[in-house]
């Protein structure tokens, strides 16, 4: 994505936002050094299996790539936006993260199932 489209997209993103007075923060993955081993950012697939829906658990949640801590962050939420859940996996770690959408944008990505209010989706039925 260049420059001047990336610029668009955190206006769009962003006026709605202080509008409403809600706290988002979308950035650009950084270009560093890429993890290997269990630290690596994998990009599992996802599909949308889950009705479920939540809050972030703290106001700087971050959502993510991919599910590692390791994987770039494309925003980060408070506890007044609304997620909805889409599927979840277990990472190399075995920890759980959920793939979600951020309500009223069209942003998505992975968070940790531990920063989610209500514990994430982890239904069987909605692994990814």
């Amino acid at each position: 994505m260049t420059l001047k489209k990336r610029a668009r997209l955190a206006a769009a993103v962003a006026a709605p936002l202080l509008l409403t007075g809600a706290t988002l923060t979308v950035t650009a993955p950084s270009a560093s050094a890429a993890p290997t081993g269990a630290d690596a950012c994998t990009h599992p697939g996802w599909s949308n299996k889950s009705s479920g829906k939540g809050t972030a658990k703290g106001d700087s949640v971050k959502v993510r790539t991919g599910p590692n801590k390791e994987c770039g962050v494309v925003a980060t939420v408070g506890t007044a936006r609304v997620l909805f859940y889409h599927c979840w996996v277990k990472n190399s770690a075995g920890n759980r993260w959920t793939h979600v959408r951020i309500d009223g944008l069209n942003v998505d990505g992975w968070v940790y199932n531990k920063n989610l209010d209500d514990g994430g989706s982890d239904h069987p039925d909605n692994k990814c």
